[in-house]
């Protein structure tokens, strides 16, 4: 690519100040036909993908956005990255993913690193931040297993995926290190995506599962303030009842490696010598059961995290950009399906209800509470889990983990800025989860069904073909995401009616074969949900009781840990 005009770029490395030339003023230089950026860490090189429709994508992968957390800066907060002074990055293949379950020769704790797609590096396009999900021990931002950019990168956009610590690396004893990771990365497209074609402007996080969770919580940190523009959540959001124990299962995980449990230097310093192989394989021995569940999670740290998110957010107290809020149709239903020869299993499960219940639905051990939810769901003198009512035992997983949060903070958010509320009921020919009908379909929209239309990803096998019949919905899908991250809504000269919700109404966008717009669905269960679990109060002596009950808890945790242990 000709280039004919030459600029100084400054470039700060630690206290010498030295003057580059790139060969480009507009950001990007060629060589060898790829792109090269320059930016106030030294040149990045980067390649050429290919969109949906054959447009050229110039993708930069692989780019560290934080120093390795290895050896002293493994369990510690993430470091910024150092500029690389005259050589150029070469950014043109994926990093390797964060430890977790999986193929260990595809995993590095080196992992902190970022993918850049765009199609302009001269523009200032919206830019929409990807945020994996996979119950804060999977995923990745990798642009073959889960974050390709070819749906999206139709539309003007800049695009960014990254990866961000996981399981007892990035939660160890409540250090919300893996939030703080994600934080350096939006500082990262703050300081540098306008030298991609990216507007620092207009940036939108767009998170599924664990990932909305974690938009939902950058709505409610104020370190996360002014490093985003709009959310858009997909399944998931942390303004739900959970009861987190990050310290019980970072003590459970010492005992397992013979490091010390009680003194958090000595056991960080011990764990900081066990290979990170060794950390997972222990952390993946406790999911035998193989149920939905999520054992590492945020914490009210005073720092990341003020309050509880529902406290915050139902006060006003959140950083308040517009929303897009959806969930599927039957979300976590079908994951109990594979349970069902398990026969000896499921009669201890709903002989010993109460016992079992707290685990499974994440919280704290209350009779009353899960006697309630057994009579509500399955029936006050059911004695039997079996093929008529699995799905019905699918459906607490759905509500408790999934679509009670996010109705909540729908619930929370509207009378504070617009939320634009979703919900996908489109069965489409390939689902991760849903049984297949006679006709060869699935038989409903299960967890994640809806990310096959925004993102390819090796969960659904091939990209769509062209003729496919459920190219639509990709298409309507990435439509409305692209619009929300130019204008802060989802539609424009559209037919489809689609307000958002506010302080005086609540409607719902059912999306189909055709969209229809309602009131939200599944109120009855969720309303079983607000009364055991209430939104924490956001002000007045409520709001000091439970500041006091936070800090009297704070005391008496190593304590109540040792009783369990």
């Amino acid at each position: 690519m000709a280039c004919p005009l030459v600029v100084e770029v400054l470039l700060v490395v630690a206290p010498v100040v030295l003057l580059l030339q790139p060969s480009c003023s507009l950001g990007m230089a060629s060589r060898d036909t790829e792109p090269i950026v320059s930016t106030t860490l030294g040149l990045i090189q980067g390649g050429t993908m290919k969109s949906f429709s054959n447009k050229t994508i110039y993708a930069f992968r692989g780019i560290p956005y934080a120093q390795p957390p290895l050896d002293e800066l493994r369990f510690m907060p993430p470091q910024p990255i150092h500029a690389w002074g005259n050589a150029t990055l070469k950014a043109t293949s994926d990093s390797l993913i964060c430890p977790q379950t999986g193929i260990k020769l595809l995993m590095s704790e080196d992992c902190l690193k970022l993918n850049v797609y765009t199609k302009n590096v001269t523009g200032s396009l919206p830019v929409i931040v990807y945020i994996h999900g996979g119950a804060n021990v999977l995923g990745s931002g990798h642009s073959q297993y889960e974050a390709g950019p070819e749906y999206l990168l139709e539309h003007d956009l800049v695009m960014v995926a990254f990866n961000y610590r996981l399981g007892a690396l990035g939660f160890l004893g409540g250090s919300n290190n893996a939030y703080l990771d994600q934080i350096m990365a939006l500082e990262w497209v703050q300081s540098h995506i306008a030298r991609f074609g990216g507007d620092p402007g207009r940036v939108t996080l767009l998170g599924l599962s664990a990932g909305a969770m974690a938009v939902s919580l950058h709505l409610a940190s104020p370190l996360s303030s002014g490093l985003f523009h709009g959310a858009i959540l997909m399944s998931g959001s942390a303004t739900n009842h959970f009861s987190i124990h990050n310290e019980f299962w970072t003590r459970i995980l010492a005992r397992a490696l013979g490091c010390p449990m009680y003194d958090s230097y000595d056991m960080t310093e011990c764990l900081r010598n066990v290979s990170w192989q060794s950390i997972i394989d222990v952390c993946s021995d406790w999911e035998q059961y193989k149920f939905i569940n999520m054992k590492w999670n945020y914490e009210i740290d005073r720092y990341f995290l003020l309050k509880h998110p529902s406290t915050l957010i139902d006060g006003g107290t959140f950083n308040r950009v517009p929303l897009m809020v959806s969930y599927t149709a039957n979300e976590l239903d079908f994951t109990t399906l594979g349970h069902l020869e398990k026969e000896l299993l499921l009669h201890d499960i709903i002989s010993h209800f109460h016992d079992w219940a707290p685990e499974l639905f994440l919280f704290d051990y209350n009779v009353g509470k899960s006697r309630r939810l057994k009579n509500f769901y399955l029936g006050r003198d059911v004695d039997e889990l079996n093929a008529t009512n699995i799905e019905r035992f699918g459906q607490i997983f759905s509500d408790g983990i999934i679509g009670h949060g996010v109705h909540r903070l729908v619930q929370l958010a509207r009378r504070h800025t617009k939320v634009y509320y979703s919900r996908m009921d489109y069965i489409g020919q390939r689902s991760v989860s849903a049984p297949m009908t006679e006709n060869h379909l699935p038989s409903g929209v299960g967890h994640a069904d809806d990310w096959q239309y925004v993102m390819p990803s090796l969960w659904y096998g091939s990209i769509l073909s062209p003729g496919d019949r459920d190219l639509f919905m990709m298409e309507r899908l990435t439509g409305w995401m692209a619009h929300f991250a130019h204008t802060g809504e989802p539609l424009q000269n559209s037919s489809i009616y689609w307000p958002p919700c506010t302080a005086t109404q609540m409607q719902m966008l059912y999306n189909d074969n055709v969209t229809k717009l309602g009131p939200p669905d599944f109120v009855d269960r969720y309303r079983v949900w607000d009364e055991l679990f209430p939104t924490p109060h956001s002000n007045g002596a409520a709001r000091r009781q439970l500041q006091l009950a936070f800090v009297v808890a704070v005391a008496l945790l190593p304590g109540l840990f040792s009783k369990l242990m």
